[in-house]
């Protein structure tokens, strides 16, 4: 084999795109750097914000059940006042069956002493 000599502008002219290739690919590593760099910053921010989140949602859940504790308090509370509404509405139906009775009890009463008033005559 023999080997051919190649002119030394056909050398120069490889070694220059050589070089552009080179720094091109410098470029591109420095892309790629920055790139990495705000990927690595987005994911530092997604994990703040995924704590924030978790961390709201615990208070959320807490609240959530402290007002469903509250809201059974409540439903207890409404049991206990409609019954205390009908125990008052069964008291003024017995007292105005009481005042009723009375009234009767006193026309009676007007009766039988018109009647004593009458035999005393």
């Amino acid at each position: 084999m023999t080997s051919a000599h190649v002119p030394a502008e056909v050398v120069i002219g490889l070694q220059q795109r050589l070089d552009a290739q080179a720094e091109k690919c410098k470029e591109l590593q420095y892309l790629i750097a920055q790139q990495e760099s705000k990927i690595a910053s987005m994911s530092e921010s997604h994990r703040e914000l995924q704590w924030s989140f978790d961390r709201d949602s615990g208070y959320i859940i807490k609240y959530m059940r402290a007002l469903a504790c509250k809201e059974r308090k409540l439903g207890k509370l409404n049991e206990k006042l409609f019954a205390v509404n009908d125990d008052c509405d069964n008291k003024i139906k017995e007292i105005a069956s009481l005042k009723y009775n009375e009234e009767q009890y006193q026309e009676e009463i007007e009766d039988l002493r018109a009647e004593l008033a009458l035999r005393a005559e």
